[in-house]
């Protein structure tokens, strides 16, 4: 699997920068893990939209959904219909995306199971303002999670036993305990009691260098590697 960073801020992209969105890929497949503002001129410069096999919501944050709501005239223009899996709640924005006829639309429950070439894709709630799913892929060898959006709660540590590579949210740079997010702090200490080989930071406030970020990290991680989420890097996983 590898994965390709279209934008990694939060609420709002700083100067040049896109809000959430990735491209993970495994061979041909190609499933994008969120479209924030931004993100779409991205991953337009990486595939043609009609390599995409489906779009993982995994919330109904503007910045992490906005492109999708550009998207949609690009696919209609040229014919396509994308599987978009989103969470069925807030109702209304549920209904406004599922009403769009370029979007295969179906929700994301715990209990969902995906294949998606030779991918599998679990969901787990996390703990935001509005209902947000954690997504784990794995290969069967591999297994990688994001977090999307999250305050602590006890199923980031039980839905996220066995992952290796850990996308986190750690929007916050002091040690605060917060109902939004995590911060720098906690994600590391979750990365540290799920033995996760790679913690990669992502969700920045886009007015922080994220070597900031790095830096507080590397100094708390008890074993592993940690890295931030640049745009346009490839990450093997």
């Amino acid at each position: 699997m590898k994965l390709t960073v279209l934008g990694n801020t939060g609420p709002y992209p700083g100067i040049g920068g896109a809000c959430s969105g990735y491209l993970l890929e495994d061979g041909a497949t190609k499933i994008v893990l969120d479209l924030g503002s931004g993100t779409l001129a991205n991953l337009r410069g990486l595939c043609s939209l009609e390599d995409i096999d489906a779009i993982i919501v995994s919330h109904f944050h503007w910045d992490h959904v906005s492109d999708l709501f550009v998207l949609q005239y690009a696919l209609a223009m040229a014919g396509l219909t994308i599987p978009v899996y989103a969470p069925d709640s807030p109702a209304e924005d549920y209904a406004r995306l599922a009403a769009i006829p370029v979007f295969d639309v179906t929700p994301i429950t715990p209990d969902l199971e995906l294949t998606i070439g030779k991918l599998t894709l679990t969901f787990g709630e996390m703990n935001h303002p509005v209902k947000d799913y954690a997504t784990k892929v794995t290969d069967g060898k591999w297994t990688f999670m994001y977090t999307g959006d999250t305050a602590m709660c006890d199923n980031l540590k039980t839905f996220g036993q066995g992952v290796q590579v850990l996308l986190c949210d750690s929007a916050f740079l002091d040690d605060r305990e917060s109902e939004l997010h995590l911060s720098v702090y906690q994600a590391t200490d979750v990365a540290s009691e799920l033995e996760v080989r790679h913690l990669l930071l992502t969700h920045f406030q886009p007015d922080i260098r994220t070597e900031k970020y790095l830096q507080v990290a590397n100094d708390r991680l008890k074993r592993g590697r940690v890295s931030c989420a640049q745009i346009t890097a490839k990450i093997n996983l």
